[in-house]
């Protein structure tokens, strides 16, 4: 009977040692640990590996139910998969028995509630960014925010510069590299009236 473990983080920036340390505390024989995203419609191949390799008896850890994945639908299917299989899952960090109805009842609710935030946070965002068009539209943007996205490289001091040295005379490349500024930005700049 192999103690197989898993851990996912969804960037690869972050960092997945708080898991690590949990399994490797409760302890495992075998792990797995991959760097993607748990979204829909993204390939995990080291998860989807994991899942081919318990045999009945073995058991399946995990730091929380969250690192399966988004879909609370697909999450259950799995769980459900695998204890059909005569595997044994285990949550670190949410105490309940997928043996018994109300530990998997427990472990449903928590899989449809990551997957409602998940939607709820892309919800949000995607409220904001209409916020912010519709405010640049009208111009009525944050007060002292001209408009949204990436504040600009140069500034009024800086097109002043770049305006005099191109009257003076300076090409556009020359002046750029003067001011240690990309080609492009400066004809983009002298463009802006």
């Amino acid at each position: 009977m192999t103690v197989w473990a898993y851990a996912r983080v969804s960037t690869r920036d972050q960092n997945p040692q708080l898991q690590l340390d949990a399994l490797a505390a409760s302890g495992y024989d075998e792990l797995v640990a991959e760097k993607e995203s748990g979204k829909r419609g993204v390939a995990r191949s080291a998860w989807e590996a994991l899942l081919a390799l318990p045999k009945g008896g073995d058991t399946l850890k995990f730091w929380k139910s969250d690192r399966w994945g988004r879909s609370a639908g697909h999450v259950l299917t799995t769980v459900h998969d695998l204890r059909d299989r005569g595997i044994t899952v285990v949550s670190l960090t949410e105490n309940f028995d997928l043996s018994s109805k109300e530990g998997r009842f427990m472990f449903a609710v928590l899989a449809a509630a990551a997957e409602y935030e998940l939607e709820l946070r892309a919800e949000r965002q995607a409220e904001g960014i209409a916020a912010a068009k519709r405010r640049e539209a009208t111009g009525a943007m944050l007060p002292g925010k001209k408009k949204t996205g990436r504040p600009r490289v140069i500034g009024p001091a800086e097109l002043a510069t770049l305006r005099r040295l191109v009257d003076d005379g300076a090409s556009v490349t020359e002046a750029a590299r003067t001011l240690k500024i990309g080609r492009s930005t400066a004809y983009a700049a002298l463009a802006r009236r």
